[in-house]
């Protein structure tokens, strides 16, 4: 099996976060074009929430994972 090297994993994340990153932008800004009757509060409300839910459920998994007794 190849080793990947710890910087090039690291660059590939880093990467797909600004891709990730540019294409919200691009689509908060193109939402107003496209929905005429745009409500600019429930838009970014939910953005907002949809945010703290990942990092709710990140939370909760690590501690899930810690709870566990592992085998290793």
């Amino acid at each position: 099996m190849r080793q990947i090297q710890p910087k090039v994993v690291l660059a590939g994340l880093f990467f797909w976060e600004l891709v990730k990153i540019i294409l919200t932008v691009a689509l908060l800004l193109v939402a107003p074009k496209v929905i005429s009757n745009l409500s600019w509060l429930a838009l970014v409300a939910g953005f907002v929430v949809t945010i703290k839910v990942y990092w709710l459920a990140m939370a909760l998994g690590y501690m899930q994972r810690k709870s566990k007794p592992t085998i290793f």
